[in-house]
């Protein structure tokens, strides 16, 4: 998930239908599933409260693991609270888990690599979050390991097993392990990743592919996830052995400027706010561009990029969309 820029987001949200604008009535039968994130902050319990309204699941970011892999960091504070939101309003809250690390402010490939590569970690910490889960009522985990290698594709498979068996015999047979995917456009690329999607498609129940970040501020200035991306995306995806009705399309619900200094995350509407009468938008990658009068570029996608989203996620036959996130733009209706 988005982190590189301090907006530090986590909860999925799945909603029964989509409905609201033009492009998401196109889809309004496909009884497509929505999921968002959001992490426990100032505000954050009024857009729990307002997409939980319109969920099933909101899973929430969520515990990080500790730099040996061998256990977890403090949940954050407000977890609780956040589930008892969800719940308030008819939503299944749901944990995530991440190798997020502060140190280097980034997903940490060792951090994931020592979890993944002992068996005892493994263990101990599929067990632990299964515990966290049914302390704070939660009932689900997410799994939201990125910047894998190669090497961690067979141990990732045995942490996703380990992890489906502790939620299972503590949340119940019912209760969903699901996985955080980083993109890629052919079957090598997520396997180089750490991703061995067939053998994970045994343990796994739903999968959220995040199409966004195809640009940012590690690279030149570009889409977000542009549309023709996103559709290799998925389609890579299916052919490493995911069938469609378990991939939700991951929706960007933020911008990037490339120039200058500060932060290079935008909220849609600050965007908005600085592209002014200069914004263009494309209908062929279903986001929004501007160039500025300082020379700054800017690329973002917001509520309408939203809807056409739902439109492709329909007619790829995909269970549904993520949106990341609550944080930077509310659950377009």
């Amino acid at each position: 998930m988005v982190r590189r820029t301090g907006l530090v987001v986590g909860i999925a949200v799945v909603v029964a239908t989509v409905t609201g604008g033009c492009a998401a009535t196109q889809a309004s039968d496909a009884d497509l599933a929505v999921e968002a994130y959001v992490e426990p902050g100032d505000g954050s319990a009024a857009t729990v409260s307002d997409a939980s309204g319109r969920a099933a699941t909101i899973g929430i970011d969520g515990v990080t693991m500790t730099d040996d892999g061998a256990g977890l960091n403090d949940l954050p504070a407000g977890v609780g609270a956040l589930a008892r939101t969800a719940e308030d309003g008819g939503a299944a809250p749901e944990l995530l888990v991440s190798n997020f690390s502060e140190s280097i402010g980034d997903f940490s490939p060792e951090v994931g690599t020592a979890l993944l590569s002992d068996a005892g970690n493994r263990s101990r910490v599929a067990g632990r979050l299964a515990d966290l889960a049914s302390e704070q009522h939660l009932r689900g985990v997410q799994i939201d390991l990125e910047s894998l290698r190669s090497r961690d594709r067979a141990g990732l498979v045995a942490f996703a097993a380990a992890l489906e068996d502790a939620v299972h015999e503590r949340l119940g047979r019912d209760a969903e392990v699901s996985m955080a995917v980083m993109a890629s456009t052919d079957e090598q690329g997520y396997r180089a990743t750490g991703y061995d999607l067939r053998a994970l498609a045994d343990h796994v129940d739903r999968f959220v592919l995040m199409t966004y970040d195809q640009h940012g501020p590690w690279s030149g200035a570009g889409t977000i996830g542009s549309l023709p991306w996103a559709e290799r995306v998925v389609d890579a995806a299916e052919r490493s052995g995911v069938p469609a009705d378990r991939i939700d399309l991951g929706i960007a619900g933020y911008g990037y400027v490339w120039g200058g200094s500060g932060d290079a995350q935008v909220s849609p509407a600050r965007a908005r706010e600085l592209a002014g009468d200069d914004a263009r938008w494309s209908e062929r990658t279903g986001e929004w561009s501007a160039m500025l009068d300082d020379g700054r570029e800017l690329h973002w996608s917001d509520a309408r990029s939203y809807r056409v989203r739902v439109t492709l996620a329909d007619r790829l036959g995909l269970h549904g969309v993520a949106l990341w996130s609550l944080n930077t733009l509310a659950l377009p209706r």
